[in-house]
């Protein structure tokens, strides 16, 4: 096991205390930070422990996630709101078991009232 791998999961231990999420360690968010430079994207501003703001040709809101760690409905909708309030598109860093980070868009959707599903 690599001394990164080592340090990710002491790091990922710390985040999880009586199986409550806390912040994302810094270990983690610099590994993000380092994936996103090798990218091309550069570092403009870090609003949280877990949410940054990075740009490559536009500007991105970052919100780092562990995998397997619980997030509410709630927090990724502030998370989608404050994208919309400084017009970018949010962007959900998931950093997974095996130190991968892969990245959603995500943005909120409104569906038309009464409309029903049929069966085909």
């Amino acid at each position: 096991m690599g001394a990164v791998y080592k340090i990710y999961w002491r790091e990922r231990a710390k985040l999880i205390k009586d199986g409550v999420a806390t912040a994302v360690s810094d270990v983690l968010l610099e590994q993000v930070f380092r994936d996103l430079q090798s990218r091309g994207f550069k570092i403009v501003e870090r609003l949280s422990d877990s949410m940054f703001v990075a740009e490559k040709k536009d500007k991105y809101l970052f919100y780092v996630m562990v995998e397997g760690v619980e997030i509410t409905i709630q927090t990724l909708l502030s998370v989608i709101n404050m994208g919309e309030t400084l017009s970018m598109p949010a962007v959900l860093a998931l950093v997974s078991n095996d130190g991968t980070a892969t990245y959603y868009f995500v943005r909120k959707i409104r569906l038309p009232r009464n409309v029903y599903a049929e069966a085909i």
